[in-house]
């Protein structure tokens, strides 16, 4: 077969797979008339209960409801909620990534699925260096691009700014620095919880997801754990309890 018509093949088993958008969930996801819930692949909107959730969603309702979209998967077909995960295209726009480069979400890669990786990441550094969307606010952990950084300090006194990881959750939405133990983690693969309390349902927690676990040490669980810390970061609100996503080794300090 030539190398046209293979070209050809593949554009329209590509083109079959064309589904209505038919609800809206948040900036994310949505559902089709085929009856699938769908997540867009590599990227993560605000909840609906953060702020900027709703400005994601209206610009996402505006681009795709109602209309019919071409759905294409990357390797895994379903999340372990049971969605569909797709790239989502609009005649020759791809939603996804439209989403990044608007500033309405960021770039949130799980392996295996990470065909668009760096084509996605090279968007969001525009977008953040143009303060796009809700880069503007303090909604994202703006990412730090200064590569592996770990930084160990003897301590003599806890420096000025630093606040106790038990007083994180009075601090939603500020950028500040956390100090504590990290006495329990978890790496589930996806995401890695650094928890500074074992009761880790109620008190701060720190996260790094796995799109970003080649910047850090191996086994971060194991690297940090039993180890003090300051991590600098934006406290948000997760499940009624604080945390920060730490994208970047150069937010924690490790006090010997």
């Amino acid at each position: 077969m030539k190398k046209w018509q293979i070209t050809c093949v593949s554009l329209i088993l590509f083109c079959t797979n064309t589904e209505k958008v038919t609800e809206v969930i948040d900036g994310d996801t949505f559902k089709t008339d085929k009856g699938k819930t769908v997540r867009l692949l590599g990227i993560n909107a605000p909840e609906m209960t953060d702020p900027g959730g709703d400005l994601a969603k209206e610009f996402i309702t505006n681009m795709i409801l109602n209309k019919n979209v071409q759905l294409k998967k990357d390797i895994t077909e379903k999340d372990d909620y049971g969605r569909y995960l797709y790239y989502v295209y609009l005649e020759n726009k791809m939603v996804n990534k439209e989403m990044v480069r608007c500033g309405l979400a960021e770039t949130r890669f799980y392996p295996p699925d990470t065909l668009y990786k760096r084509e996605f990441l090279k968007t969001e550094k525009i977008a953040i260096r143009n303060r796009k969307g809700l880069w503007a606010l303090p909604v994202f952990q703006i990412p730090d691009t200064s590569g592996i950084f770990i930084k160990e300090i003897a301590q003599t006194k806890t420096p000025e700014g630093v606040i106790s990881y038990q007083d994180a959750g009075k601090y939603y939405g500020k950028i500040k620095t956390v100090e504590g133990t990290i006495v329990f983690t978890n790496n589930t693969g996806k995401v890695c919880f650094l928890n500074f309390h074992k009761d880790w349902k109620r008190y701060f927690t720190a996260v790094i997801f796995s799109s970003d676990f080649d910047k850090f040490p191996k086994n971060p669980e194991d690297y940090y754990l039993n180890r003090k810390v300051c991590i600098t970061g934006l406290i948000k609100e997760y499940k009624g309890k604080p945390e920060i996503v730490v994208k970047s080794p150069s937010q924690i300090q490790i006090i010997k």
